[in-house]
């Protein structure tokens, strides 16, 4: 459990160290991107050494039928949940302006090229973060203390992506997106377990990336 533990972690530590020698600004993309190794390349050795089955134990895609209508429900309401946030009190909690000027200075992307970009962090970005938060971090540490195999992703998913935004947020929004990650990331988990296959929380994932890229596309442009 010690080593499930550590891996959870790791993406953490290496997102830490971006940060901190500023790899994102020096390195480009690759900078920015390296701890997304985390997310496949120590899963998967540990599942070799340990005799687990990526397709049959973690992704489940047999499963994916009886998953896909309340996923799509959800998935729909998490589109609701966050474009009602955004134009309802979007003016009032966050200065536009200046992460429209952090979205292109961290992320590389303009007006002309986030659509560019968008597919691929939609599908591709999701499913490895699926991979990694539902299927191995909670799929596996579920089974051995529920309390931290819910709480312990959540939380990880939670820190990796206010790590990247907490700059551009005044207390009250950065509350907010605290408390939505984690709400979305412990539905993510809930479904995973209910529905046996990574499709379900993918689905919702891809979803809610489609209302945030649609949100950036606003800001962009």
């Amino acid at each position: 459990m010690l080593v499930l533990v550590t891996l959870n972690l790791l993406p953490l530590l290496v997102i830490g160290i971006q940060i901190a020698f500023d790899l994102d600004q020096r390195w480009g993309v690759v900078g920015y991107s390296l701890y997304k190794v985390c997310f496949l390349v120590p899963p998967i050795i540990y599942c070799r050494i340990q005799g687990i089955s990526i397709s049959d134990d973690i992704f489940k895609w047999r499963n994916w039928r009886g998953c896909l209508k309340p996923a799509l429900y959800l998935g729909g309401l998490a589109v609701l949940i966050f474009w009602g946030v955004y134009f309802t009190l979007g003016d009032f909690l966050l200065d536009k302006g200046m992460i429209a000027g952090k979205l292109g200075d961290q992320f590389r992307v303009t007006a002309g090229t986030v659509l560019l970009i968008a597919p691929v962090t939609v599908f591709a970005n999701s499913l490895l973060e699926e991979f990694f938060y539902r299927g191995f971090a909670f799929g596996l540490l579920v089974k051995k203390n529920r309390w931290i195999g819910y709480l312990l992703p959540a939380g990880v998913f939670t820190v990796h992506h206010m790590l990247f935004i907490h700059h551009w947020l005044t207390p009250l929004p950065f509350a907010i997106a605290v408390i939505g990650l984690l709400t979305l990331s412990l539905v993510l988990e809930f479904m995973y377990e209910k529905a046996e296959s990574i499709v379900a929380p993918w689905i919702i994932h891809i979803f809610g990336d489609v209302a945030m890229m649609a949100i950036a596309v606003t800001m962009l442009w």
